[in-house]
């Protein structure tokens, strides 16, 4: 008796576990946040049928009726629109290669709030935001739609936060000026973090470390529908834009040149294409965007090797190494481009050309992402 049962509960756990694979695999969300579904809003029994509404309503001349309210209300709102989640069409989605962004009929500072809004609505936490430079990036979040069904949802609830997918995601979204007037280019750029088992040679016992893994195309485009429906554009609609705008493999347009001087970086475009190109590749690697200025064709970054950090020192051994100055590590990304052709360089904080090892390491970085 004792073996059947076992026997049994042995089948009942492998098909909830197939069960949850096959729910994965099925349907991939973005979700930040547990949420839930609220009980619906329970109406007073004097609105709910078209009674007389007691009391008089300034400058009416008969009295008012309950359908009468709700028929003005529609009109209303037929002419106004709705203040909770207005309908609105001037949104486009463009693309150029592998990089997608919208472009609004609406200025920065009025978008602004709304789109900081829809990153805190998506249970996501703004780690940092700069409105001069129209930045907005989020802080590192577990993307629970990836835990499934079955006994992996079960386990996520009981344990919370001790139960983890072993991947974050990280967004960076990027407000710009248009081309036209009054209008807003919004480009969104994400940042993914895998967990990994590093083993040591000197233990058996490995150690996890977070790595980095590829930004992925599919939570970008996702997140673009989501913020195109939560400016107003319907579902569907936004559904259709986004699978309109396909994904297939440009030709390469980068160009990595060694020269006895240095390195430099050639685009086979224009400098219009090449600025936004070159914008979402800083979004999407380690470098923090301080200020830009597009008529000099200046980016002023500043950037950290995540693999070369340095570790904190001990009290000891700060006492008698006496107090080094940390590099600033800020440089200048200039674009130089004509109507063909536009030429990436490094320079220094203060302008001077960069011929460190540093400058190459930049340049690589932005021909990974660029080719």
């Amino acid at each position: 008796m004792t073996r059947q049962l076992a026997n049994f509960l042995l089948c009942l756990l492998a098909a909830v576990a197939v069960g949850a694979c096959q729910t994965i695999s099925e349907k991939r969300k973005i979700d930040y946040k547990s949420t839930r579904v609220l009980p619906p809003l329970d109406i007073p029994p004097e609105l709910a049928t078209p009674d007389s509404i007691r009391g008089p309503v300034p400058g009416a001349s008969s009295t008012a009726t309950y359908s009468g309210f709700v028929s003005g209300e529609a009109q209303k709102k037929s002419e106004v629109g709705s203040d909770v989640l207005p309908q609105y069409d001037g949104i486009r989605i463009e693309r150029d290669g592998q990089a997608r962004w919208l472009v609004v009929k609406l200025t920065p500072e009025q978008l602004w709030p709304r789109v900081r809004e829809f990153i805190l609505n998506r249970g996501l936490i703004v780690d940092k935001e700069n409105p001069q430079t129209g930045i907005l990036e989020t802080d590192w979040a577990e993307n629970r739609a990836n835990i499934g069904s079955g006994i992996q949802k079960v386990l996520a609830k009981s344990l919370g936060t001790l139960y983890s997918t072993g991947t974050r995601d990280k967004y960076r979204f990027r407000l710009e000026r248009g081309a036209a007037p009054g209008t807003t280019e919004i480009y969104l750029s994400h940042r993914g973090m895998v967990e990994t088992i590093v083993t040591n040679d000197a233990a058996d016992i490995g150690e996890t470390r977070w790595q980095s893994r590829p930004s992925d195309p599919g939570l970008e485009a996702e997140m673009l529908r989501l913020l195109m429906a939560s400016l107003g554009v319907k579902e569907e609609k936004a559904k259709t834009m986004v699978a309109s705008i396909g994904a297939d493999t440009p030709p390469e347009r980068a160009r990595l040149e060694r020269k006895d001087n240095g390195v430099s970086l050639s685009l086979s475009e224009d400098f219009e294409r090449a600025w936004r190109r070159v914008g979402l590749a800083l979004d999407r690697t380690s470098f923090t965007v301080e200020d830009r200025d597009r008529s000099r064709g200046i980016y002023f970054v500043r950037y950290i090797d995540p693999d070369n950090v340095q570790k904190e020192k001990g009290w000891f051994r700060s006492l008698f190494s006496g107090k080094e100055k940390a590099p600033t590590n800020e440089y200048q990304i200039v674009l130089k481009g004509s109507n063909s052709e536009t030429r990436v360089d490094v320079l220094t904080k203060e302008g001077a050309p960069e011929s460190s090892k540093t400058s190459e390491r930049i340049l690589t970085l932005l021909h990974h992402q660029l080719k």
